[in-house]
């Protein structure tokens, strides 16, 4: 999410251009505190998700804010025939370049102190999208970052990008449209319930789609468009200058009503909200219509008067943007840096920072261009500043500004990340070897991991009469709201996995998915292998094994079930490398695993994975009794190699070479050659 300064057009102040004054709304100090109600929770959200879990709609409160504010600015320009679009973007221009070239400019210094080479080369790609305003663009296409990319310390740019591809169309909408009197209106009410059916039509299916691309979002901003076009309406209709008698001059509910309403469901929001739904989709009607609703009230209402008016809800509200700008690189730097330190004691003492830079920022950078009267020489001066910027990113992104150099020892260990994935290149059900009997694998990319090592098994014992059938895809978890995957391809492999295993030819079912990340929620890498609850989804979840399971053994066939290798904080090789802005810049940490505290971690679901294979007389596969050795769980070889490919996933080699516990699932009973055991 991204904050943008499009509410500074609710100061009092007037700016000209030439010769021609700008009108500007009447200032409302309830939305700036309404500003402040957007910004905190995502501030919040970003450093402790579980306080807020719902604090990342604030990034909709602003879409709303934005269009109204915007929408309302224009209708007076429009109105009193003042609309220049040279005017406009000036103006844009001079209230949200500052803030953000000094933000780019400072996380490019610092992005070349502490990140590696590919980190550094994406953060050029960034910087260059997020100059261009296209970063939600980017991202879009760049699918492996989504929702809170902790390594990226420039992806909260993505809603700028959305707003200002807005402010592009918007205008010239509005200019186009304008002698079409009420049917205006109905144009834009109708462009708002396409972009919300198409938002509603995608998140389930392309989730990607629906938040990150304007069309998915544009219906947020266009109903603070709206809500413009009534409220100026009944400014006009109290006595003030005339719109257009067309406009609707009846309301809904009193003010007070509306407001209370309107912070029932920006509160329900935060509180109820989480990112595992998905969103935005209809649960962004929740805080889009309390937006609606807290504006439309106006600055009378109590909420207005006694909550939102606060000086301090005041203060933040107009340091909203830059300290959007300032928290999440802090924080993601931070992160990137080191891990292992990034505390919560930290983490406020960044929040703290993010503060007084925002001031800073405002006071000496934003206020000073932003009230000066030579705003097409200022915005001149500041398109070519951030052209710069573009263009270095891309530099940067293209290589050609070098990154920091690294050890040798750190480059050998990042190495393994570029091998190829271990699972198969195409996710869907195929066979290895020719025999009879076969051994049908289900699972995700977990399980899937060990094609290989059943490959190279049968193919070293040709004699051997089993072969196997893999059904996995990447993400397949065994319940629908775990994972934000396309869940009927899931859904419609799992059936037809199913179907299959009850067959004749079938021996034997093995199933594996990423138990720990999926029934605790655990996705976060620093926080791996740590004791957490199980979610709620946990007992649905568990309830299909069961079924599964039960429904495997009724029609005769032997099953097992295949449990988490070793997951813990520091495994993946990135997460081995800890950074330094002094020399060397970059040092290895591969310090191992205790098993016993892995086993406390996994023992929620373990115990209920160990009773539905004892109900039904099943195996249960751990990896954890052939990984690890006298209580340790290590994260490289002897030979200093790194034994995982990424957090969740083990190198190729490793699965090649060590990992024995999947030989006797395709191997007669009396065969014996078994390669690379340990």
């Amino acid at each position: 999410m991204s904050i943008s300064p499009a509410v500074a057009a609710n100061a009092p102040t007037q700016e000209r251009t030439g010769d021609t004054a700008v009108p500007h709304l009447a200032y409302r100090p309830d939305v700036d505190g309404l500003r402040a109600v957007a910004v905190l929770p995502v501030v919040i959200f970003h450093a402790f998700p579980e306080l807020i879990p719902g604090g990342f709609v604030g990034v909709d409160i602003f879409f709303v804010i934005s269009g109204y504010l915007i929408t309302g600015i224009l209708l007076r320009a429009l109105n009193r025939d003042q609309f220049s679009l040279a005017g406009f973007y000036g103006r844009r221009i001079k209230r949200i370049f500052p803030a953000l070239i000094a933000m780019m400019a400072t996380v490019f210094v610092l992005g070349w102190l502490l990140l590696l080479p590919d980190e550094f080369e994406q953060l050029g790609k960034h910087v260059a999208a997020g100059a261009g305003f296209v970063l939600n663009l980017s991202l879009f296409v760049d699918t492996n970052l989504y929702f809170g990319a902790i390594e990226a310390p420039l992806v909260h740019l993505w809603s700028l990008g959305v707003e200002e591809q807005f402010y592009l169309v918007w205008p010239l909408l509005l200019w186009a449209t304008w002698r079409l009197g009420r049917w205006q209106v109905a144009l834009l009410a109708a462009i708002s319930v396409v972009s919300f059916y198409l938002n509603v039509a995608s998140v389930h299916e392309d989730p990607l789609q629906a938040f990150y691309l304007p069309s998915s979002r544009l219906w947020e901003l266009s109903l603070g468009g709206l809500l413009a076009f009534a409220v100026q309406n009944k400014t006009a209709h109290d006595g003030h200058e005339a719109l257009p008698a067309w406009v609707p001059r009846t309301g809904l509910l009193g003010d007070n009503a509306r407001a209370n309403l309107g912070a029932l469901l920006l509160l329900g929001s935060f509180a109820f909200l989480h990112n595992k739904m998905e969103f935005p989709g209809w649960w962004a009607l929740a805080p889009v219509l309390g937006s609606v609703l807290l504006i439309s009230a106006g600055p009378d209402s109590f909420i207005s008067r006694r909550v939102l008016s606060q000086r301090w809800m005041v203060f933040v509200g107009l340091i909203s943007y830059p300290l959007y700008l300032w928290h999440w690189p802090l924080l993601s730097l931070a992160h990137t840096m080191d891990w292992r330190e990034y505390t919560p004691t930290l983490r406020v003492g960044l929040i703290a920072l993010s503060f007084v830079l925002a001031w800073l920022t405002y006071r000496y950078l934003e206020r000073p261009l932003r009230g000066s009267p030579k705003t097409l020489k200022v915005a001149s001066g500041l398109f070519a500043t951030m052209a710069v910027c573009a263009v270095g990113g891309w530099l940067t992104y293209k290589t050609h500004i070098p990154a920091r150099p690294i050890p040798a020892d750190v480059a050998k260990i990042l190495a393994a990340e570029n091998e190829d994935y271990p699972y198969p290149d195409e996710p869907g059900i195929f066979s290895i070897g020719d025999g009879a009997k076969k051994v049908l694998f289900i699972g995700d990319s977990t399980l899937a991991q060990y094609h290989g090592r059943v490959e190279k098994v049968l193919k070293a014992n040709p004699g051997n009469s089993r072969g196997a059938i893999f059904a996995w895809r990447p993400g397949c978890a065994p319940h629908d709201d775990i994972t934000r995957v396309a869940h009927a391809k899931c859904r419609k492999l799992l059936a037809d996995a199913i179907a299959m295993g009850k067959t004749a030819p079938i021996e034997s079912v093995v199933i594996g998915f990423s138990w720990y990340s999926y029934l605790t929620g655990n996705r976060d890498g620093d926080h791996m292998g740590e004791p957490r609850p199980l979610l709620p989804v946990a007992d649905p979840a568990l309830e299909n094994v069961r079924r599964m399971v039960e429904g495997f053994a009724q029609s005769g066939k032997k099953v097992y079930i295949v449990l988490n290798a070793p997951l813990s904080s520091g495994f993946a090789p990135r997460q081995m490398v800890t950074r330094t802005v002094f020399s060397p810049g970059f040092k290895v940490n591969s310090a191992p695993a205790d098993k016993g505290k892995l086993l406390e971690a996994y023992e929620p679901f373990l115990a209920r994975l160990r009773q539905i294979a004892e109900d039904n007389q099943a195996g249960l596969i751990d990896p954890l009794a052939g990984l690890c050795r006298e209580g340790l769980c290590p994260s490289i070889t002897k030979g200093d190699e790194p034994i995982y490919r990424d957090t969740f996933h083990l190198r190729k080699f490793y699965i090649l070479e060590s990992v024995a516990y999947i030989d006797p699932l395709v191997l007669d009973a009396g065969d014996a050659t078994m390669p690379g055991g340990r």
